[in-house]
């Protein structure tokens, strides 16, 4: 979760102790309120939805969390709700002040129809105003949100990849397997999340297919980055030894998977990556530096 995101659930849970905070002063005043089209509309209305909008912003943001799906529909309500839920009160002093506005017409035009009329009016275009604005917010944390998501994993997909490159020269191949394909997650979904793109899991067996259906990864590697999955879970999973072998394969084979990533979109969007190894020529004692760039890359036998 990004710190932006930490930041709004952090104050709408300071409005919702605000509001308990003044919870005795609305009682004082709970049956106080004001005439609107033959409605009272009381302060204690607008207090208890205010508080039940915050409370749909909470449980919306918690039910993102707990989902595999970042920035999903759930954390999207959350931000209307929480756009609508700090617009509330200034809708609310807007349509008590048409009434008074609607007085001072009558007493104008000595014509009750032209007070309603400009009631009406009033209040119409502060509700159409306020949701427009709600909306314009919104759409303003979303996309705060997905550049928050974006950098966070730019600089995770680094250090998975240093991490891989660390284990590497201390002798630990199955973890290798591990943070390199860890790497190649946070790829995928950094780019999937950059280009707009929603995705209903995290998972790489649905990011793939979804990547190269949009044009992020090339079709001739889609295979390839099935074959480090199969690898990553054979190290993992699997008692078979993860060799030195197989360990060097696999991080040279996940450099090539994210230059081919870099490669398959935009120009004008290739600087949004991370630096990683442009060549497999730069690293020593590998079974790639020969291999053409576009052609498949074997999986090593044991």
């Amino acid at each position: 979760m990004s710190d932006f995101a930490k930041a709004k659930i952090v104050f709408a849970l300071a409005l919702v102790a605000v509001l308990f905070a003044i919870h005795s002063v609305v009682r004082d005043f709970e049956n106080a309120g004001f005439s609107f089209f033959g409605t009272v509309l009381q302060f204690r209305m607008i207090y208890f939805l205010m508080l039940g909008l915050l409370g749909c912003v909470i449980y919306f943001y918690a039910i993102d969390f707990i989902t595999d799906n970042p920035l999903g529909l759930a954390h999207r309500v959350g931000n209307l709700f929480y756009a609508i839920s700090l617009l509330f009160p200034p809708v609310f002093a807007i349509v008590a002040l048409s009434i008074k506005v609607a007085e001072g017409v009558v007493w104008i035009s000595s014509s009750p129809l032209a007070g309603e009329i400009s009631k009406l009016a009033i209040a119409s275009i502060a509700a159409g105003a306020g949701l427009l604005i709600a909306k314009l917010a919104s759409a303003h944390m979303n996309r705060r949100d997905r550049a928050d998501n974006v950098d966070r994993l730019a600089f995770q997909s680094k250090a998975h990849l240093q991490r891989a490159e660390e284990l590497m020269e201390v002798g630990h191949y199955d973890l290798v397997a591990l943070e390199g394909y860890r790497c190649i997650e946070s790829v995928l979904q950094r780019t999937l999340l950059d280009d707009n793109v929603h995705v209903s899991s995290t998972r790489a067996n649905q990011l793939i297919p979804i990547a190269a259906r949009v044009g992020i990864i090339p079709e001739n590697y889609v295979g390839i980055f099935h074959e480090l999955r199969i690898a990553r879970n054979r190290a993992v999973h699997s008692r078979d030894e993860f060799t030195g072998k197989d360990a060097s394969w696999f991080l040279d084979a996940t450099r090539r998977m994210i230059n081919a990533v870099r490669a398959a979109r935009p120009e004008e969007q290739d600087g949004k990556f991370a630096e990683v190894a442009s060549s497999f020529e730069e690293k020593e004692g590998h079974d790639l530096a020969h291999q053409q760039e576009g052609e498949p890359v074997p999986m090593p036998q044991n």
